[in-house]
C-alpha cells in the first residue's frame, strides 16, 4: 500500500505543473495571435490598391516615381546653382564711411559709399562737402582696385563692404 500512497501525494503537484504549463501555452497562443493580426494588417496595407494580384507592377510604378523625383531634384539643384552664381555677382555688399573732408567745417557731411559684389567688383561713390560747394565722384572698382586714385576713405568703404553681411549698410565716422 505504500507505493500507492506516494503516487497520490505527488498528484496535486503534478496537476499544478500541468495547469501552469497550459496557462503558459495559452499566453503564447494569445501573443502569436496578436503578431499574426499585426502581420495581416501590414500585408493588407502593402497590397492595398493592387488587389494582391500584381505587386510587381506596383513596385515598378513606385520606382518610376522615385526616378521622376530624382530628376526633378537634379533640375532644382541646377537652378539653385545658377541662382547662387547670379547672387554672387550682385552688388549686395554695401558700406558707407562718413567723414569730415575739411577740418574747419566740423561735421561729417562728406562720405564714401562702396557697392561691390563678392569678387570686389562694383563702384565707389564719394561726396565731398565743402562750405561753398559739394562735389560727387563715382569710380569703378575691379577686384578691390580702381584705375582712378582711391582715397583712404574709399579704400576703407570697399574693405568694410566686403566684410559686411549682404546688403547691410555700415556707417562709421573716421
Amino acid at each position: 500500500m505504500e507505493p500507492l500512497l506516494s503516487l497520490t501525494a505527488g498528484t496535486p503537484l503534478l496537476l499544478l505543473a500541468v495547469l501552469a504549463f497550459n496557462v503558459l501555452l495559452l499566453v503564447l497562443c494569445i501573443m502569436q495571435s496578436v503578431r499574426i493580426k499585426r502581420l495581416r494588417k501590414s500585408l493588407n496595407r502593402l497590397l492595398a490598391g493592387t488587389g494582391g494580384a500584381n505587386l510587381e507592377e506596383g513596385m515598378y510604378r513606385l520606382m518610376d516615381e522615385v526616378d521622376e523625383v530624382k530628376k526633378r531634384q537634379d533640375d532644382q539643384q541646377f537652378t539653385l546653382n545658377r541662382l547662387s552664381q547670379r547672387v554672387a555677382g550682385q552688388c549686395a555688399n554695401v558700406a558707407l564711411v562718413r567723414y569730415n573732408a575739411f577740418g574747419d567745417l566740423g561735421s561729417d557731411l562728406s562720405f564714401s559709399l562702396a557697392i561691390v559684389d563678392d569678387a570686389q567688383n562694383g563702384v565707389v561713390v564719394t561726396s565731398i562737402y565743402g562750405r561753398d560747394e559739394s562735389r560727387m565722384y563715382a569710380k569703378p572698382v575691379e577686384r578691390g582696385e580702381s584705375p582712378y586714385h582711391l582715397s583712404e576713405e574709399e579704400r576703407t568703404a570697399i574693405r568694410k563692404a566686403m566684410n559686411n553681411s549682404a546688403g547691410r549698410l555700415d556707417e562709421k565716422s573716421r
